[in-house]
């Protein structure tokens, strides 16, 4: 009987041979999946796109928006104090303090300053060391001329040092020539006798003990104010009167927006004979703010006189041009708005006093007179 034999091979190569099946196998599997992914992928997308469009049209969600930042201020240039851009703040609140700080600023634009107080009080107590909040609570007591708080918030303020940066200057120049808590009435022109140092600052040799503005009647004027300023020495202190500046600034609001010094007549006249301070404690002097009356209509107009050659060909050639020269800030209606009075001794500031107190903030007195 036959036997049939099977060819007999390497064990390896067969075992190479099922491998390569499997992996052949393998790859031919992912191929597939990879072509079904890539056929079925669009319809998902399409149906996606569908889905949303679909959405868009039952639930609109308006577009967002953007708030257009805020405009800087400009502030002219006045009587020496160079003009300045101020930049409103952009950043919203980020605390609760900061918060009533905007809304106490608010009400007091507002006029209400009640409110205003009431929110920063409660942003203080949540914020002790906030020098904005202190100088904001400061101011307003000042605006309802409650100047004995004022004066209590400027010394909480000047406690926290110079850590308060510009506010902690603010405060010190508050508290040593600010206005006092309570005014004394003028005397009908009557000096007060020396005997104590009411109204005059700490650490300065004159005060301004009393100050009063009255309107005047007068037929040929549009408006016409006497400002009365009382002027009082330290008692047993010698001084030279010689050595003593009044300047008194008149402000005029033009085309309701801009503050400007005044072009209206000012003169100045002492009320109290000798005014050097040597039998009295207190010299007065008043201050006569007088505008004219605007020439009717029609009437003729007087011819502005150009102060050189250049000017004088410019306006021959081109008036517009000539015209151009003149300060716009100058231009416009004007209305009187308040005063400024400071008050030095040896060249250094002793006193000042500005109504309304705004004036202050927005043309601060030097607090030495610059060198002649």
């Amino acid at each position: 009987m036959s036997a049939v034999s099977l060819p007999t091979g390497n064990r390896a190569q067969r075992t190479f041979a099922v491998a390569m099946a499997l992996l052949g196998a393998v790859a031919a599997g992912q191929i597939i999946a990879a072509l079904y992914f890539a056929t079925h992928r669009p319809r998902q997308d399409e149906a996606a796109i569908r889905r949303r469009a679909i959405e868009a049209r039952l639930f609109h969600h308006p577009k967002e928006v953007e708030t257009p930042a805020p405009k800087p201020v400009r502030v002219f240039a006045v009587a020496g104090v160079p003009a300045a851009t101020v930049h409103p703040a952009e950043n919203s609140p980020k605390s609760v303090p900061e918060t009533l700080l905007r809304l106490a600023k608010g009400f007091r634009d507002r006029g209400d300053t009640t409110n205003a107080i009431a929110k920063l009080q409660q942003a203080s107590a949540l914020d002790p060391g906030n020098s904005e909040i202190l100088a904001e609570l400061a101011l307003t007591y000042e605006s309802m001329q409650l100047f004995d708080r004022s004066n209590e918030v400027w010394r909480r303020l000047q406690s926290l040092g110079a850590a308060a940066g510009p506010l902690y200057q603010l405060a010190e120049l508050k508290l040593r020539v600010g206005v006092p808590a309570k005014d004394a009435p003028l005397a009908n022109s009557t000096p007060t006798e020396a005997g104590d140092a009411a109204g005059v600052p700490d650490g300065s040799t004159f005060g301004i003990s009393e100050i009063s503005l009255k309107t005047l009647n007068d037929a040929e004027a549009e408006a016409k104010l006497r400002l009365r300023v009382g002027v009082k020495k330290r008692p047993g202190v010698e001084v030279d009167h010689t050595k003593v500046k009044i300047q008194v600034f008149f402000y005029d609001m033009v085309n309701n927006d801009q503050v400007v010094l005044t072009n209206a007549d000012v003169s100045y006249e002492w009320i109290t004979p000798g005014h050097d301070w040597a039998d009295t404690g207190t010299e007065v002097l008043d201050v006569t703010y007088l505008r004219p009356k605007a020439p009717p209509p029609g009437a003729p107009r007087s011819i502005e006189v150009p102060d050189s050659v250049e000017k004088a060909k410019l306006a021959e050639r081109t008036p517009s041009a000539a015209g151009s020269l003149l300060p716009t800030s100058e231009s416009g209606p004007r209305q009187y708005l308040g005063y400024i009075v400071r008050l030095y001794y040896k060249d250094q500031l002793q006193a000042v006093r500005a109504e309304p107190t705004r004036l202050l903030n927005l043309f601060p007195p030097p607090l030495s007179t610059p060198a002649q």
